[in-house]
């Protein structure tokens, strides 16, 4: 096969079809193959524009052509069986597997992490719909939402953050705090920096650092663990 800096020959192409086609598993290309391969459908397409300004009726004309429609017909198919076995991969790993990723390309890469983010939700769907799976835990990994659009920013500013714990009637006597965390399942915790917004089993959240919140304690555990926040103990 030739190396990555030369351009992809027909004959090449030919190759990692044959080769793809036979395993049943990815096999290892050339890090630079989906945009050789548009490159070879290009200069086949240039080569038999230019066959068709000379002799259009000529049988070289043709068998350029042919030459043609059967790289974009084996690039295609390429495609296609990788796409089939990296999502076969994606599944594998939304179940708990491990996966060897070596062979996949950039562009293909960017296609598993997307199959596997999917599949990781579609799989709980049974849970989500029959109760057992009350809230989503927070992709707190994933970078913080981009800068709210300046109306929002403005609304957020001039309105005090939402401080679930002070929300109670006037007429209602506080409840010792133990007694209230032992009685909802709910906990209060510090944050420590920006996270995207996520949902819980009442509510949505859209959490910036220094943000005092409480939430149920399997969330608030996941979020402490990652040393996205810290428990705050009220005082007795």
């Amino acid at each position: 096969m030739s190396k990555n800096s030369e351009a992809l020959s027909f004959e090449d192409l030919g190759a990692i079809y044959r080769v793809e086609k036979k395993s049943p598993t990815l096999s290892a290309v050339r890090k630079d193959m989906y945009p050789m391969m548009a490159q070879l459908i290009a200069s086949l397409r240039l080569e038999y524009e230019d066959c068709l300004s000379v002799d259009p009726e000529s049988v070289i004309c043709e068998g350029v052509n042919q030459k043609r429609k059967k790289a974009i017909s084996m690039s295609r198919e390429i495609v296609e069986l990788r796409m089939a076995k990296i999502t076969s991969l994606a599944l594998i790993s939304s179940r708990g597997g491990q996966n060897v990723l070596d062979h996949l390309t950039s562009e293909e890469r960017v296609f598993y992490n997307g199959v596997l983010d999917i599949s990781r939700k579609h799989i709980e769907i049974l849970d989500r719909l029959s109760g057992k799976k009350k809230f989503e835990t927070p992709e707190i990994d994933a970078p913080a939402a981009e800068k709210k659009e300046p109306a929002k920013a403005a609304q957020q500013k001039a309105a005090p953050k939402e401080q679930p714990v002070q929300q109670k009637k006037a007429e209602e006597p506080p409840a010792p705090p133990k007694a209230e965390e032992e009685d909802d399942g709910l906990v209060m915790i510090r944050i420590l920096e920006d996270l995207p917004p996520f949902s819980g089993p009442d509510r949505n959240y859209e959490l910036s650092k220094e943000d005092i919140v409480r939430m149920p304690k399997a969330m608030a555990a996941a979020l402490i663990n990652r040393e996205k926040a810290v428990l705050i103990n009220p005082a007795p």
